[in-house]
Order: structure tokens, then C-alpha cells, then sequence
């Protein structure tokens, strides 16, 4: 219960905290205000979840990150997703994932088009 209320605090300082930027601190950042509420209240593990499928078709989070609107797409999608029990059960086996098994995942286009040669 605790933990729930630290979450829900630092949530909401997270918002206002982005409520109190200007639109040169957002042009900065590269978001939006919307991108960066959005942002805030994403669930902690989507990140990570992201980085750790792309690892599975070989795209380093460096990569993915390098575009700003893609990532947030790759983000926003991921947290829209509605197979995150497949998701889950692939990304528990680690190395020995393959992108063959992670034929549900609707970022699967954008981490093939990573994984091209150039």
C-alpha cells in the first residue's frame, strides 16, 4: 500500500512538474506537453519492455531511442498492446527468445526496419 501512494505522489509531481514547463523547455525535450503527460503516467515496466523485445530482434536501445518520435510511438503502442501475456512469457525466456516467437508484438515492423543492414 505503501508503495502504491509513493507511486501515486511522484506521479503527480512528475505532472505538475510538466504543467510548469514552458514551450521552450518542451521544444527542448522534444515532446509535446501531451507526449510528456502521457509519458508521465506510463506504467514503469514499458520501457522496459520495449527494450527488451527489441533486444530479441537485435536493435540496441540506443537505436531506438535515437528518434525521439519514433521511441515515443514505440512506447505509446506497446503500452496500448493486448497480448501482454504473450509478451511477458516471451520476454521470461531472455536469450533465448526469438524474433520468430514474437510474431504478436505490433512493434515488430519497426524492430525489423531497425535491424536492416544499411
Amino acid at each position: 500500500m505503501r508503495n502504491h501512494i509513493r507511486r501515486l505522489l511522484q506521479r503527480y509531481r512528475d505532472l505538475t512538474a510538466i504543467a510548469e514547463l514552458s514551450e521552450r523547455d518542451l521544444a527542448d525535450l522534444g515532446v509535446s506537453r501531451e507526449q510528456a503527460m502521457h509519458l508521465a503516467a506510463l506504467p514503469k515496466d514499458v520501457e522496459s519492455r520495449v527494450t527488451a523485445m527489441a533486444r530479441i530482434f537485435g536493435v540496441p536501445e540506443e537505436e531506438l531511442q535515437r528518434d525521439r518520435a519514433e521511441w515515443l510511438e514505440l512506447l505509446e503502442v506497446c503500452d496500448s498492446c493486448k497480448e501482454l501475456p504473450a509478451c511477458r512469457r516471451l520476454l521470461m525466456l531472455g536469450d533465448f527468445a526469438t524474433p520468430e516467437e514474437a510474431g504478436f508484438c505490433p512493434n515488430r515492423a519497426s524492430f525489423e526496419r531497425h535491424n536492416q543492414p544499411v
